[in-house]
């Protein structure tokens, strides 16, 4: 990484509906960053959280104009995905934020972050955009009132920071907040990723809640992550219990074996999910004796009594068992696991809830986790609740945790249904004829000494043979040429059977 100084600038901060305040950055010369290159972005912020991403509740409040593509897009969990000669009515079809040409000095958004929390640096993506991205970009942070993270996410909805005093609720609102710089204006090139990580700042340690994301003067980004560390609040009572892992509360995945088609960060995050795109699932395994791991750094210390493993929506491919090990503090290497879970089975598309014991929950307080899945597949969630200290209050009334909250196809996604309709002559005649006893038949016969009724001429037959349909004309009988064949008739009987009487003699 190189580092860069920034050199104070001004810049004319007009909107296309009113004059904004004084821009920030005329006074954000003692701002420092080192550029990062694509090959190190995993390894420079891989201990950081993506704050802004969709996925963790981040969501775009207000925008000065996206006319050609939302800027919802910018905080999409996925890459960038192209569609060449997809058009819409308004142009080409981009995944990433684009705005009108030739607009004001910069066109913004307002992004709520999904976890209140330090900024570290940003990632921002260009992909696909070659003739139309934005020369430069900037972004700014701001603090509301009262901010919290709730340490028991598991209760508590996605996207309910923004309800709470202090937040506007308008552009022109958000036009007269007192905005903070933390990025100041960096160049971009077309179709590339840029890695920025701060280096020095006086808003380093600061807890921001929303971010404003500016692109000069106008055009298009693909992606913007906003990398930092969620702002961790425990609860007071040191006995309630609360998911230790979940990232609202400073969970953090620090290494991992495999995450081919999921990151095993997802596991960490609240809710059930919508799709197997926000789990954990790795690559299909070959090797005998295989598993795959994640270690998660627990957001406090504590005494593990439920550990829940969410198989939602891996419906074919979530691992056979999970086994799960914590390590106490000062086991920095791993290297003495308490077993928590012992290749626990775990079904498709479930939520499982296992139960502590109590020898293990009263023992030596956890700080991380193991997660091992056997030998590979997908997983959507894992909470390890339980309380700092020990022992654990009782659940309140009322309570989710440790309760199973089935999806709405959970018991029956695996069930093949079939609509049935009754048969009837009627209605299967588009396709052929329908065989069938009548209920009343006068011309039915009794037959085997009365023990069944023999149905005739239940439906109707062409017999192909020309010899069977025309008196002496059965070319494959000369000798009876002469002779008078009566033409062949096809009946088809069904015979009703009764279980005969029994009688004995008198």
């Amino acid at each position: 990484m190189s580092p860069t100084k920034f050199d104070t600038i001004t810049i004319d901060a007009v909107s296309s509906t009113s004059q904004l305040k004084a821009d920030p950055f005329d006074s954000a010369s003692d701002i420092t960053y080192a550029t990062v290159a694509v090959s190190e972005l995993a390894s420079t912020f891989g201990n950081y959280t993506d704050l802004a991403v969709q996925t963790r509740g981040g969501k775009v409040l207000t925008v000065s104009e996206e006319w050609f593509a939302e800027a919802d897009n910018l905080i999409t969990a996925g890459a960038p995905i192209s569609r060449k000669d997809d058009f819409t009515a308004k142009g080409a079809w981009f995944d990433g934020w684009e705005t009108r040409r030739h607009g004001p000095s910069f066109d913004w958004c307002v992004i709520q972050l999904g976890f209140a929390g330090s900024i570290a640096g940003f990632e921002v993506d260009t992909a696909f955009f070659t003739g139309n991205h934005s020369p430069f970009v900037s972004v700014e942070g701001f603090a509301a009132p009262g901010h919290t993270n709730a340490p028991d996410a598991v209760d508590v909805a996605q996207g309910s920071q923004n309800a709470r005093a202090g937040v506007p609720d308008s552009a022109e609102g958000w036009e007269k907040v007192d905005w903070v710089p933390v990025l100041p204006k960096v160049a971009l090139n077309p179709d590339s990723r840029h890695g920025f990580k701060l280096q020095s700042s006086p808003v380093l340690d600061t807890v921001f809640t929303h971010v404003r994301f500016r692109m000069y003067p106008d055009g298009c980004v693909s992606r913007l992550r906003v990398y930092g560390k969620v702002h961790q609040v425990l609860p007071e009572d040191k006995h309630q219990v609360f998911d230790l892992a979940a990232v609202a509360t400073g969970g953090q995945v620090e290494g991992y074996s495999d995450a081919h088609f999921g990151h095993p960060s997802n596991l960490l995050l609240p809710g059930r999910g919508h799709d197997m795109s926000d789990g954990w699932e790795t690559k299909r395994s070959r090797a005998p004796g295989h598993v795959d791991w994640c270690n998660i750094k627990l957001g406090a210390a504590g005494h593990p009594i439920l550990i829940e493993v969410d198989t939602a929506h891996y419906m074919g491919n979530p691992p056979k068992a999970v086994t799960l090990h914590g390590f106490r503090p000062e086991d920095i290497d791993r290297q003495h696991p308490i077993v928590l879970l012992d290749e626990a089975p775990v079904k498709p598309h479930r939520q499982h809830v296992f139960e502590i014991p109590t020898e293990i929950s009263s023992g030596p307080a956890i700080s991380s986790v193991k997660v091992i899945m056997i030998p590979d597949g997908g997983i959507k969630r894992v909470r390890v609740f339980g309380s700092q200290e020990w022992p654990a209050a009782p659940l309140p009334q009322g309570s989710n945790i440790g309760q199973v909250q089935p999806l709405l196809d959970e018991h029956t996604w695996n069930l093949l249904t079939i609509q049935a309709e009754p048969i009837t002559k009627e209605a299967f005649a588009p396709w052929g004829q329908l065989v069938e006893v009548p209920l009343y038949d006068p011309n039915a016969i009794s037959v085997n000494q009365g023990t069944a009724k023999k149905f005739s001429h239940l439906g109707q037959f062409v017999n192909l043979r020309s010899y069977a349909l025309t008196p002496n004309s059965n070319p494959a009988s000369p000798d009876r040429a002469n002779a008078d064949i009566v033409p062949a008739q096809a009946n088809l009987a069904i015979f009703q059977c009764f279980k005969p009487v029994e009688g004995h003699e008198v």
